[in-house]
């Protein structure tokens, strides 16, 4: 991921946080059948560690939304 994107989502509260998981899940979850990778479940604790070391980078979902419809 970019860093520009991480230090974005990284900057959202925990509510707008919420609202992108919620957006995401569908996109990461994997069938019923198949298991999550150990690979995957690093990854996201990482991230988790990451964003619970630096709550105050965050962003409103408003800027993460335009920053989203204008990423190239």
């Amino acid at each position: 991921m970019k860093a520009a994107l991480e230090k974005e989502l990284s900057a959202l509260t925990l509510e707008e946080k919420n609202e992108v998981m919620t957006f995401l899940m569908p996109f990461v979850t994997p069938p019923e059948n198949e298991e999550v990778s150990l690979e995957l479940l690093e990854v996201l604790d990482r991230r988790l560690e990451e964003d619970d070391s630096n709550p105050q980078a965050a962003m409103t979902l408003d800027e993460f939304k335009g920053r989203w419809a204008h990423r190239g």
